[in-house]
This record gives C-alpha cells, structure tokens and sequence, in this order.
C-alpha cells in the first residue's frame, strides 16, 4: 500500500483492552449499523483462516482492513478505482474493475474482494482476470451483499446468489471450499428497518428494538429456518486449482 505512514484506520481498529481488531461501529453508516456487525462477525473467521502471503486488495476503498491483515501478509497490494484524492493516494494500482487489466504484480497468494462484486458490470470476467493473478493453490475471497439495498445507486449491479457465485468461480478454474451465508429472514427485515431509522432520535430507537428482538426467540427461530432461502449475503473462498 503506498503511503501507508499517512493511513488512517476507519471502520477496523484495534481494542487495546480486547487486544484485537474489532469493528468501529461509529464509523458506520447509522442505516448499515446491523448489517456491519452480521458482516464483521462472518468476515473476520474468513479472513483468519485465509489471509496470508502475497495479498491482493481488490476494490479496497479506504483500504478498512490494512492495519490487521498487513501482518498475515509478506505484500499487501491495494487496487481499485477513485476519484477520491484521499484513497487514490495509497492505492498501488487504480484500475477500473470493469474494463480488462493485468497488474503489475502477480502471483498471489490470497485476493480479497469485499463488498465489491455488486459494484462489478461483468463480474464472472473479473473472477476469471483474478483467477489468473493466483499462484497454484492460492485463495480467492469474496464477500458480497445478497437480500439488501441498492448501495451506490446507481452503481450496483448484480447481487449474486449461492449458485451464481459457485457457477462463476468454478468457470474461472476455482474450487469453492467454503460458501456460507450470513443473516437470515429476521436480519433482512431488521435491516431494511435500520435503512429506514438514521436521524439521531430513530435510531437509538432502532437499536433498543434490535437488541430486544435479537434476544427473543422468534429472531433465532427465524433466521435458522431461512439463513438458505433469505441470506443478506454470503462469505466465499475458493481455490485455484
């Protein structure tokens, strides 16, 4: 990552009484604070197990993850496209994720794309030019929204089911080894009320209502019967074989 002395942590930073990264919930948007916390809890397991090497950032934005994946990684590479001065600045690379590149770094161990594949015009071709920066054995990682709103309207473009995802990873010679949704019925419905609740007085009332019904039963029961049928999103790593 270029500049990395002027990086400022944002949604990512460390707890020095937990002594470890948690999720900043102030730096989250108020209508995203539920889904942000479902998300951290189903990220963080993915990223442990997988981050490690040469490591590619695909998409990074303000690069959220670099102060605690840096130290699982001999090379932390950061690419995405930006008219922000202040991203573009520690971006290795700015590339447009929708038109065809080659990096000039290759051989990766681990490529990131989080919440980004929803952004992507024609995401099974990226999948595919991605595929080809893997070493043998690498992992491919995705995160990405699935029963959720249009964020960056009108930059959104494809919200991917469990069966897209494995459909386009195996096209680019990848074999899916994890694929797990996140969320459920009750999570959709408490996210769409968060989306809706933002002002400061809504949405302390939100958060007194999502803390009620998420320890009652009916939130469980719900999520359990439906975390297939109506997931929020999904975590994916897949091997290049």
């Amino acid at each position: 990552m270029n500049q990395a002395s002027a990086w400022k942590p944002s949604t990512v930073v460390f707890d020095q009484n937990k002594h470890d990264f948690v999720l900043n919930l102030n730096a989250v948007y108020a209508g995203s604070w539920h889904a942000a916390q479902l998300q951290w809890m189903a990220y963080k397991p993915l990223f442990n197990q997988y981050v490690h090497g040469r490591f590619l950032d695909c998409g990074c934005g303000r690069i959220p993850y670099y102060q605690w994946l840096k130290e699982k990684t001999t090379l932390y590479y950061a690419v995405d496209w930006s008219e922000n001065e202040g991203v573009r600045k520690h971006l290795d690379e700015v590339v447009d994720l929708n038109a065809t590149f080659s990096l000039v770094e290759k051989n990766f161990d681990t490529i990131l794309m989080s919440d980004v594949i929803a952004h992507v015009k024609y995401p099974a071709t990226l999948i595919r030019t991605l595929s080809d920066h893997l070493v043998s054995g690498g992992h491919l990682l995705i995160t990405t929204p699935f029963i959720y709103w249009a964020s960056e309207y009108p930059h959104n473009y494809f919200n991917p089911s469990e069966g897209a995802l494995k459909q386009m990873c195996e096209d680019a010679g990848l074999e899916v080894i994890h694929l797990e949704p996140y969320g459920g019925h009750a999570d959709v419905l408490l996210d769409t009320l968060n989306k809706t609740m933002t002002g400061k007085f809504s949405h302390r009332l939100f958060r007194l209502l999502a803390s009620v019904l998420k320890s009652s039963g009916w939130y469980k029961r719900k999520n359990e019967k439906s975390r297939y049928s109506y997931a929020l999103g999904y975590t994916l790593a897949a091997r290049k074989r």
